[in-house]
């Protein structure tokens, strides 16, 4: 008697993520013309047996989640792609692209790594935590191995796009919140000026660059740290690298997407990441309402900002922390919401596994409502 207890409930299990799977219909559509508004997520199910992967995602294609975004080897990428075509999932690979933390192919090649005005390499000085370890966009070695890398990925078939994240440079400034978990020089870290431990990228090929385009050496800059045509520069040799990965994913057969920062005038000023000029099939903004001291308001405010630089044919999808909504279930659908109200094409959760039964319940509410046939 006690193994059947326990086989019971198996079977019943079995059957029903069975019956999801048969009920989610054909393949997920690559071109999104099959819904009004789409639920994403990043995250994955982890180690675990192909069971475990299977409830995972049952779980998530039952409250109407139709993208997932998991950090996984291309191992486990191909196990979820097969999976997610029976739920209708489509699967991206999260790819860390220039913050390469401690990879040791990088590590063995100092010249790849940014450098701050100070003259210190991100191969040893990690700003704010020690995993920043950011490549430099100026070192041809940094962008054939961030190639290399999209690359890889992007020939796994039947995958819905390669999803590039820290694909930009060290934070010149954090969020108002965030500013405050951290220090310089032993004293709270107050972001009222650039410092020039934060500002990236005095490359020795940067400079040479720079100086052969304008005659003078950024370093030498009076005004180095709020320079236009500096910013600008360091801007654009992120968006050519970006451009060369869009290249690589098409060739390849896959989309390209990318975890940016909450609008592009934001994104310009705190990390050097000029995303409005991109030439992206699909944007995941970080409208991260916490780490900006804003209000499930700001999240429509980030939204509606990142549209409107956004091409004819280019898909922008909302990003919320479930963490900074906490129990308040009430603010949790309003975000969605905003999202949906200010012209996103869908809204992503960070992260999946923050996602509880109520999250769910509230996610599949409004899948049912913005996609009635």
């Amino acid at each position: 008697m006690k193994h059947l207890k326990v086989f019971i409930p198996f079977i019943i299990l079995i059957s029903s993520l069975q019956l999801i799977a048969k009920n989610s219909g054909k393949e997920p559509d690559v071109n999104y013309t099959d819904k009004k508004f789409y639920f994403a997520t990043w995250g994955d199910p982890g180690a675990g047996t192909e069971d475990v992967k299977v409830a995972w995602m049952a779980r998530l294609a039952k409250a109407g989640i139709t993208d997932i975004l998991p950090g996984s080897d291309p191992t486990q990428l191909k196990v979820l792609i097969r999976i997610g075509n029976k739920y209708g999932i489509r699967v991206h690979a999260w790819h860390w692209m220039m913050n390469v933390g401690g990879a040791k192919e990088c590590r063995d090649n100092p010249e790849w790594y940014s450098v701050n005005s100070l003259g210190q390499s991100c191969r040893d000085y990690h700003p704010y935590v020690g995993y920043y370890s950011f490549l430099s966009p100026f070192s041809a070695g940094a962008r054939e191995y961030v190639k290399r890398g999209v690359k890889e990925i992007a020939e796994i078939k039947g995958l819905a796009s390669v999803h590039f994240d820290y694909i930009r440079y060290v934070d010149v400034v954090l969020g108002a919140d965030l500013q405050k978990k951290y220090k310089l020089n032993d004293k709270p870290l107050v972001q009222n000026r650039v410092f020039p431990e934060f500002d990236f990228d005095y490359h020795p090929a940067a400079r040479k660059e720079f100086k052969e385009k304008f005659g003078m050496d950024p370093m030498d800059l009076p005004d180095k740290e709020e320079n236009p045509a500096w910013k600008q520069f360091r801007m654009d040799k992120i968006t050519s690298l970006v451009e060369e990965c869009v290249e690589i994913c098409h060739k390849a057969g896959t989309k390209a997407s990318a975890a940016v920062f909450p609008f592009p005038e934001l994104a310009r000023e705190y990390v050097r990441q000029d995303w409005g000029h991109w030439n992206l099939d699909l944007f995941f903004p970080m409208a991260y309402k916490g780490d900006h001291q804003g209000n499930m308001f700001w999240v429509g405010f980030a939204t509606k900002q990142g549209l409107r630089e956004l091409k004819q044919g280019q898909l922008l999808f909302t990003g919320v922390a479930v963490g900074d909504y906490g129990n308040n279930m009430s603010d949790f659908e309003e975000a969605i919401r905003q999202a949906h109200d200010n012209g996103a094409t869908g809204i992503t959760f960070f992260h999946a596994n923050a996602l509880n039964d109520k999250h769910l319940a509230i996610i599949k509410k409004y899948d049912e409502m913005y996609n009635k046939k």
